[in-house]
């Protein structure tokens, strides 16, 4: 640890598989195993982080989830951050968490994965839908389920508990519509999905993606969820590493992504 200009927090020797408390020479604090420090050469998950990008995505990530982000400015990803939930907890989360598919409202969803899976289940199965997942994977990752009218499709458990539709072709909230976006200062590309009337197109505008390079509409269900996929997959294929999240690339993407949708009916 001394090489790397870390110091050990624990007063003994824990296990080569333990989480030991570590400060680097910035002063940030975690908590990696040793047997990580070992392969990678570093133990500092704050240090070399994209401020700006980090404090962009996790906006975006609290955002899509119907939520809004109470604080001024960037903290840390280690650092609880006050947030406001859809059904308006005011609460924290950790960044870092969020990231990793935990949900942003503690109040909301709960601290026991069991309990969430039978709660989410029940919702589901009241209003004569079907969950096809088979087991839970998180509050805030999507869940496929098939509704009473045969419309598959994939919400987060968090919005259905707080009071969101399981179906959003039945609601008239289908995700029927997939876009590309780019950041006209970088050229860095954005894709997704969202509804017919671009609500999700005015949150990345926020975040600098500002030009519509495509926008495909009127498509079936389950369609733009499935192109999506598809989208992603073909990147990783091709070597393409996101440079934040899931769904943002370097400019260097986005011939790919127009290939790979060059079939879709274009919208604008």
């Amino acid at each position: 640890m001394k090489e790397l200009d870390g110091e050990v927090l624990e007063s003994r020797w824990r296990g080569s598989a333990a989480r030991h408390r570590v400060r680097c020479a910035a002063g940030h604090e975690s908590a990696p195993t040793p047997g990580n420090v070992q392969r990678r050469r570093s133990f500092c998950p704050t240090a070399g982080q994209d401020s700006d990008a980090a404090w962009a995505h996790f906006r975006a990530q609290v955002e899509e989830q119907d939520g809004e982000v109470l604080e001024e400015e960037w903290l840390g990803n280690r650092v609880r951050h006050r947030i406001r939930c859809a059904e308006g907890h005011e609460t924290t989360a950790h960044p870092g968490n969020v990231r990793q598919g935990g949900g942003i409202c503690a109040i909301c969803a709960g601290t026991a994965p069991e309990a969430a899976w039978e709660s989410f289940r029940a919702e589901v199965e009241a209003v004569g839908a079907t969950v096809l997942e088979t087991d839970w994977k998180g509050a805030a990752v999507r869940h496929r389920i098939r509704c009473s009218q045969g419309h598959e499709s994939a919400p987060y458990p968090t919005l259905v508990q707080q009071g969101g539709a399981v179906c959003r072709v039945c609601s008239g909230r289908a995700w029927d519509a997939f876009y590309i976006l780019t950041d006209p200062t970088n050229g860095d590309v954005k894709f997704g999905i969202t509804s017919t009337g671009k609500p999700r197109l005015r949150v990345h505008a926020r975040d600098g993606f500002t030009t519509v390079v495509r926008l495909s509409t009127g498509l079936g269900p389950g369609a733009a969820l499935d192109h999506e996929g598809l989208v992603r997959r073909m990147l990783c294929a091709g070597g393409h590493v996101p440079v934040r999240g899931r769904e943002y690339f370097a400019a260097d993407a986005l011939p790919l992504i127009l290939a790979v949708s060059s079939h879709l009916h274009n919208g604008r």
